[in-house]
């Protein structure tokens, strides 16, 4: 007569599927974050070019208005 798996073993086998849909929400949140973090450094640094784009046209015309 065969052995019949360890109440532990029976557990652990029972509880693979959700552990594993629970890793893989983790795994989407953290890579659901890191594009939004991507998203946040990307507009933080079209603001700073906008910004001394401006400046530039500023002095640009500043220097026209002087001559």
């Amino acid at each position: 007569m065969p052995e019949s798996p360890a109440p532990a073993t029976l557990l652990a086998i029972g509880e693979a599927p959700a552990i594993a849909m629970g890793m893989t929400y983790v795994a989407m949140a953290a890579s659901i974050g890191l594009a939004m973090e991507n998203a946040t450094a990307a507009q933080q640094r079209g603001q700073v070019i906008a910004e001394a784009a401006l400046v530039q046209v500023l002095t640009m015309i500043i220097a026209k208005g002087a001559s």
